[in-house]
């Protein structure tokens, strides 16, 4: 592949825009009303979960049944009243099993306007904050908490930091998974510089991939579905 068809290549889709064209064509959302939520995000754009990776967490969270969800980067509460929604369809769990983190004063309010207007706000506990700060005053404030699966999907320079204080959290049996860790595929450029407002991203998940299937403590893939996910398992023993 030419380096003109790599970038291009890289921008517009990791895989192959044909492929995830004719996959998406299966996306059914959970509810209507969510599903009017993306439509409305997507004509903005506002950053939401892409279609097949939520097409992915949705046959995921069947196989694992999480019973509790964390979430660091809540952006307009989309993923968190999916994950609501899902844990509610499966368990029928339906008080404050959701969980989730936004630093962004201007999205955590419009995160909790969509999320009580839809009537998720009996599922979820919104938090405004960094990740990392909020989790430890979660651990002050409430004593042992711990979260069956546990989403980071917020400040791609600090993945390493938020995986490493969700460990504190996290349930025996959980799993912990990053989005976008492949970044539009920029991450498989390993010989190019990437443009100066990607350049911060891109080193620093370059550095985190590589130290997630490096460190002895984990278990992990990454997947080229959406954006990239990593799926994560700590070891036991």
């Amino acid at each position: 592949m030419s380096d003109i068809n790599v970038m291009r290549h890289v921008t517009k889709d990791i895989t192959n825009e044909a492929v995830t064209d004719y996959l998406t064509n299966f996306y059914k959302p959970l509810t209507p009303e969510l599903g009017e939520l993306r439509t409305a995000c997507e004509a903005e754009p506002v950053p939401i979960i892409l279609r097949e990776t939520e097409d992915f967490l949705n046959t995921f969270m069947e196989v694992t049944r999480p019973g509790s969800v964390l979430e660091i980067g809540t952006a307009v509460g989309y993923s968190a009243m999916f994950f609501a929604e899902k844990i509610y369809q499966m368990l029928e769990i339906a008080d404050k099993n959701v969980f989730t983190i936004e630093k962004d004063e201007e999205m955590y309010e419009r995160a909790c306007f969509e999320i009580k207007n839809r009537g998720y706000d009996q599922s979820i506990r919104s938090f405004l904050g960094d990740g990392e700060e909020c989790i430890d005053k979660m651990i002050d404030d409430m004593g042992e908490v711990r979260f069956d699966m546990i989403f980071i999907d917020a400040a791609k320079s600090h993945y390493k930091r938020f995986l490493e204080t969700s460990l504190k959290v996290l349930s025996e049996d959980g799993v912990i998974i990053c989005d976008d860790t492949l970044f539009q595929g920029r991450l498989a450029l390993e010989g190019e510089i990437p443009p100066r407002k990607h350049r911060t991203n891109t080193l620093a998940l370059r550095e985190f991939n590589e130290f997630v299937k490096t460190d002895p403590r984990f278990s992990s893939t990454h997947l080229a579905v959406g954006n990239g996910l990593t799926i994560i398992k700590p070891i036991k023993g």
